[in-house]
């Protein structure tokens, strides 16, 4: 049951085109004739003399076109086919390695038709191939799933017919839409994202099936004073409650032999945590080893050799299952996939966001300078000092997926000193300033690391059926390994309400026994998860140690307690076309944005209203969860009349800096915890100095007497210019390679086939002409200058006095020929004097 550590550094290529892609010729005529009136309207608004009858003229007529498509989109029966003139390559995404992609064979790096992602501008098209399919290349494509980030972009991911029939069981551990239909159907949405489990970024995983079981969570009653919620009348009642909370909610355990680090796994319909804790020794200490799975089946751990315990929570499809075993079979008769993410790296560095900082509402200028101090050293460093401008470009051996260029800036530091690199770290300093400006502030020892239940009590429940375990942690103390003991700062985004959870870090052997990884244990005895509003299926907490922070945030935490309100449960519907259409539709229509926005308007006023904010913190989780539930609360008149009230202002003003807003669309500086921050951090330009030896661009080429290639030279400075018209609008996440390189990189090759005389060439005149602009060249020959820079640095060192590369005369040699002849000098210089 070994874990192979794979980097997140494998990818896929596949379309992503929209709905347009699927007219047909009447309604791609009608479109382009839209096209052609908006781009009319547009040169209208520009002239500064225009005549009324022409703008009410095209605006009817881009009225009337409109209407005339959807009334074509309502005659149109068959089922549709992909336009291949969609398919161009500024429609291709790059996915990193997946369950799907692996269990589908896509090649690495390949470009893939097996699926294909479709974004929603017309629902009427929607609705045709959801409910269809369509047709390309002579083959059938089907819906396959939406995730929740493509739900957010109206986005869906649709499968050939043929390669689902092929892999359908492997996907789904047997299990049908039609089994799950006989057994009363499923919440569409949770089906959604479930099936959305096998599409996650993640590396291969080899798990032993036999040697895991699934039992129930870990759920008590905990008591605690809280802000209860009416949902129906929105009355807030102060009063102390038995709150039920699911302590391992998406959280099971492991075996430390199989891993010391704690992962996020995904195999068909299970998905979560895993933290090491030896289960085990725990059954041993008590001489207690048979447990109970969720089906009732009784198991010995040891003669079992169960090394993996799931909890009910995360295997999310148990109720269609008749066992385990029934689980276990089907896993292994259709080969499925297990794997893991985000093995937890706790040297991350931590930083604060504007929604934490805003609901420190009392904090002082002098104290606001103070948290800010660490940011303003960094930005006003930045061109002077080596160390800041490496870890600024993330050439740094902590960060696990550096780029070409951030490893050869590693070996050969003398790259600060080139044009391009400086004009990376210019851009990287104006979005530093604009980062600092809107909250994002660095904080000294702030780590990000995985949230974790007392597993100790979760096994006195497991195998001693205590009912109510003591756990190891009492009260409301956490145990971090990272800290020492004494109080920290928990915080978790999104943070709505103030939920800065200060706890005590208890530090004991005992403790560092059993919780063996570096997360942040909480106590079973304190409602902290409903403070902060976490689960335990991989949610991270930043934790901060900082005294001066700490100490803001508990006296703003003063009278606050947690917010406690019933929620609703999903709705079960039968699996098929028009529920997933339906369920879709509805789930496009939520914008959890406005909430978040809404209440930062209220943090960031002269005016705090505190039920206000509790108010819409409620119904900001009630809309999260509408498309399951299809329930929201209902706005009492004179609480709608309130909220109005306190939401009409515009955003505030560091919006600017944190969502790009215009000037005109925020409002006027205020004196704000994040808007003070506008005349704290500095934004003076950028002076560079050497920071490292002279910078010789030699080094990176393997034929040092290559000939410049106008043929190359010309193609390459083409395509450059013409990139942007081969980008999609794709976010690219850390390690991502751009699909529009491979194809620059294709067209190069095509001139010359050698990669190594095409690098030298673009090297050589790129350099030579002391380019600022050199991404194309790194992203697409990067592994090539890389390998050179290795290769001619071999008979090379720095020079130990003024950091110039030289050739060493033996391996004692520390200085090149000029510093050793200087210092040879000085030295005899000072004998003579002293004589």
């Amino acid at each position: 049951m070994k874990g192979k550590k794979y980097g997140l550094n494998k990818q896929v290529h596949i379309y992503s085109i929209d709905t347009s892609a699927f007219y047909n010729d009447q309604e791609n005529k009608l479109h382009n004739k839209i096209l052609k009136s908006y781009r009319y309207r547009d040169h209208l608004k520009k002239l500064e003399h225009v005549d009324k009858k022409h703008k009410k003229y095209i605006t009817q007529r881009i009225i009337s076109l409109k209407e005339k498509l959807y009334n074509a989109f309502n005659d149109h029966i068959q089922i549709r086919t992909l336009r291949t003139d969609s398919l161009k390559d500024n429609n291709v995404i790059s996915l990193f390695d997946s369950v799907l992609t692996r269990t589908l064979g896509i090649k690495e790096n390949s470009l893939s038709e097996e699926i294909m992602v479709v974004q929603t501008y017309h629902f009427q098209i929607l609705r045709d191939i959801i409910d269809k399919g369509f047709i390309h290349n002579n083959e059938k494509y089907v819906y396959f799933t939406s995730s929740a980030g493509q739900i957010r972009t109206k986005k869906s991911c649709f499968i050939k017919q043929s390669t689902l029939d092929k892999y359908q069981n492997a996907l789904t551990c047997g299990l049908s839409v039609e089994q799950i239909n006989a057994q009363g159907g499923s919440s569409i949405n949770k089906w959604n994202s479930y099936m959305a489990l096998s599409n996650s970024a993640s590396s291969p995983w080899e798990i032993d099936i036999d040697k895991t079981i699934v039992v129930n969570d870990l759920e008590t009653n905990v008591s605690s004073l809280v802000d209860y919620i009416d949902r129906d009348t929105y009355e807030i009642t102060r009063k102390i409650m038995d709150i039920p909370i699911e302590h391992t909610d998406g959280c099971g355990m492991m075996l430390p032999s199989l891993s010391q680090k704690s992962f996020m796994v995904r195999l068909p319909w299970v998905k979560g945590l895993l933290v090491p804790f030896d289960f085990r020794q725990f059954a041993e200490k008590h001489s207690s080893f048979i447990v109970k799975d969720v089906y009732g089946k009784e198991w010995d751990i040891i003669k079992d050799d169960i090394q993996i315990i799931f909890t009910k929570s995360q295997f999310k499809m148990w109720k269609y299952y008749d066992s385990w075993d029934d689980y276990r079979s089907k896993f292994k008769k259709y080969g499925c996939l297990g794997a893991k993410l985000n093995e937890e790296d706790p040297s991350v560095e931590g930083k604060l966001t504007y929604q934490m900082l805003q609901t420190l509402t009392d904090i002082t200028d002098e104290e606001l300078k103070q948290i800010s101090s660490k940011t303003v050293s960094e930005i006003t460093q930045l061109g002077t000092d080596k160390e800041t401008m490496m870890k600024v470009l993330g050439a740094t051996e902590k960060n696990k997926h550096k780029t070409s260029l951030q490893e050869a800036l590693l070996i050969y530091p003398e790259l600060l000193n080139d044009d391009h690199t400086k004009e990376i770290i210019k851009n990287k300093k104006k979005s530093m300033i604009k980062d600092a400006k809107s909250g994002k502030l660095l904080v000294s020892d702030a780590r990000y690391t995985y949230l974790c239940p007392d597993l100790y009590a979760f096994c006195e429940r497991l195998f001693l059926g205590i009912e109510n375990p003591k756990g190891l942690l009492s009260g409301s103390d956490v145990h971090c390994s990272l800290y020492d003991e004494g109080y920290i700062d928990i915080l978790r985004s999104p943070h709505l309400f103030r939920e800065h959870g200060v706890r005590w870090n208890k530090k004991d052997e005992g403790y560092e026994k059993w919780f063996i990884t570096p997360g942040v244990y909480t106590s079973i005895h304190d409602p902290i998860s409903k403070l902060l509003q976490f689960d335990n299926d991989g949610d991270k907490a930043l934790i901060i140690s900082d005294e001066l922070i700490v100490n803001i945030a508990k006296r703003n935490m003063e009278n606050i307690v947690p917010l406690y309100y019933e929620m609703s449960v999903a709705q079960k519907q039968e699996i098929n076309s028009r529920n997933i259409y339906e369920a879709l539709t509805l789930a496009y229509g939520i914008n959890i944005g406005e909430y978040s926005n809404n209440i930062t308007k209220i943090w960031n006023s002269d005016n705090i209203n505190l039920d206000v904010i509790k108010w819409l913190c409620m119904e900001n989780n009630f809309t999260i969860d509408f498309a399951k539930t299809l329930f929201m609360p209902t706005r009492p008149d004179h609480v709608d009349e309130k909220i109005k009230d306190y939401i009409k202002n515009k955003v505030p003003h560091f919006f600017i800096n944190a969502k790009d807003k215009e000037e005109h669309s925020v409002e006027s500086i205020n004196e704000s915890t994040v808007n003070k921050l506008d005349s704290i951090i500095p934004n003076e330009r950028i002076n560079f100095n050497a920071v490292a030896g002279k910078f010789d661009y030699r080094f990176l080429l393997r034929n040092k007497k290559v000939k410049l290639d106008e043929t190359v030279i010309n193609e390459y400075k083409r395509l450059d210019r013409n990139k942007k018209w081969l980008m999609n609008n794709e976010e690219i996440k850390p390690g991502e390679k751009l699909y529009v390189y491979k194809i620059i990189k294709q067209r190069l090759m095509e001139i010359h086939n050698d990669e190594q005389l095409i690098t030298d060439v673009l090297v050589k005149y790129l350099y030579k002409k002391k380019s600022k602009f050199k991404s194309t060249l790194w992203e697409c020959f990067g592994e090539h200058i890389l390998e050179n820079l290795k290769i001619n640095l071999r008979n090379f060192k720095a020079c130990g006095n003024c950091g110039k590369m030289f050739s060493p005369s033996s391996n004692k040699s520390k200085y090149c020929n000029n510093c050793s002849k200087k210092m040879i000098l000085d030295k005899h210089k000072r004998y003579n004097k002293k004589r």
